[in-house]
């Protein structure tokens, strides 16, 4: 009998704690880092400088105020120091990437997706990115990059497109309750010199 008791109470024993299994909370755990991935344009610029710097291209600068234009040749040096300012913008994104949203979606018009990254902040500069990818290969066709910001009494807005392998351009707008004020400078590289 005194068996059968100690055995039943050992039984009731483990009965009743693993009965408190459930009401006891589970350890804290780490959340997981995050692992999105974001498209690494900066790559692609670079790359584009690469391409432009191995070759033997004639680089056109057009740069236009307001309506005036004025067209001339540069030597890669400036282009690259032209070039830079948009790899410069890339790089400072790199850096901020948390502090944006993205969203993809196809263009079966164009044969393409475009990836979309839109700052969550207003108060950040960089205000929105559009990346246009060609559909079978993954490969940037079009950038477009929107910085906004305000000084004083004066919105700036600067737009950079880039073009893949051909070209690129950005357009300063400065819109002051009194004037407004447009420059662009666009950079073609597209036929090797001598043709």
């Amino acid at each position: 009998m005194f068996k059968i008791s100690v055995s039943f109470l050992l039984l009731l024993g483990i009965f009743v704690s693993s009965c408190g299994e459930g009401n006891r909370q589970q350890p804290a755990t780490t959340p997981l880092a995050d692992t999105a991935k974001f498209y690494p344009f900066d790559q692609f610029i670079s790359e584009q400088i690469r391409f432009v710097d191995l070759r033997n291209f004639d680089i056109q600068q057009k740069i236009t105020v307001d309506s005036t234009t004025d067209s001339t040749l540069i030597n890669k040096q400036q282009f690259i120091q032209l070039a830079n300012t948009v790899l410069n913008v890339a790089a400072d994104w790199n850096s901020k990437k948390h502090l944006y949203k993205e969203s993809v979606f196809q263009d079966l018009s164009t044969a393409s997706y475009t990836i979309n990254y839109t700052a969550i902040d207003p108060a950040i500069k960089l205000q929105r990115i559009d990346i246009l990818l060609n559909e079978e290969t993954n490969i940037i066709k079009r950038l477009f990059l929107r910085e906004s910001w305000t000084l004083n009494d004066t919105l700036y807005t600067k737009q950079y497109s880039w073009l893949a392998d051909h070209g690129f351009q950005v357009v300063t707008t400065k819109n002051h309750p009194e004037y407004n004020h447009t420059q662009t400078i666009a950079i073609d590289w597209n036929k090797p010199s001598g043709k």
